[in-house]
């Protein structure tokens, strides 16, 4: 089957987001600090193009999660570069199977009234690969193996589950038209996010426990 114009878009765009990300991550922490805060700033933005028609208190709820978020993934990347990278990993293999298992055998959806294309199928996809992903890197970073992976794909569909909701409510397909073929930047960070949260503050229990 001839791969879609579409899906060559996203094929393009993913792939240079990801050699910015993984250039900016790789060469200090203070560039990805940089990344994550000017990344900061466009989520709080696009969270407020999605929320404003619903009052002040869901900006600052939006702010809190998200600076919650950008945090974690500082606090990963100045504690331990290898969990940070494997975090990233897990999440985006997991984005990745639940997209294409969802296509290709997704029948059974999982909220239909909030996002059509979420199938118990794709899940289940993303569940066994980032628990696969998950159980070979704990052989080269210091991670709880397959479990953790089922548990990011669980918490990184509850965080696209919940921009699809707010996406909903506004009347819009995408939260922001920055990145061709996949709408804007919290369009591709939303599973990533709940995810970073959770594991920094696994982190740092481990740290100071």
């Amino acid at each position: 089957m001839p791969i879609s114009t579409e899906l060559k878009q996203r094929i393009l765009s993913a792939a240079v987001l990801l050699l910015l990300v993984i250039s900016l991550t790789l060469w200090s922490v203070q560039s990805f600090t940089a990344l994550c805060i000017v990344g900061g700033c466009i989520l709080i933005k696009e969270w407020h193009s999605l929320t404003k028609a619903r009052g002040a208190i869901w900006l600052l709820l939006g702010i809190a999660y998200i600076a919650s978020a950008i945090a974690a993934l500082i606090y990963l990347r100045s504690e331990n570069l290898n969990i940070l990278l494997a975090v990233f990993l897990v999440v985006w293999t997991g984005d990745i199977a639940a997209y294409f298992v969802g296509k290709r055998f997704g029948r059974h959806k999982i909220v239909p009234s909030i996002s059509p294309g979420k199938s118990w199928e794709g899940l289940a996809g993303s569940v066994i690969a980032s628990a696969v992903v998950a159980a070979w890197l704990g052989a080269v970073a210091p991670i709880p193996h397959a479990i953790l992976g089922a548990v990011f794909a669980v918490l990184g569909l509850g965080g696209d589950l919940f921009e699809s909701a707010l996406k909903r409510r506004a009347g819009v397909k995408d939260s922001g038209a920055l990145i061709p073929g996949h709408g804007g930047l919290f369009d591709r960070v939303d599973a990533l996010l709940p995810c970073a949260i959770f594991a920094g503050l696994a982190l740092y229990i481990r740290l100071n426990s």
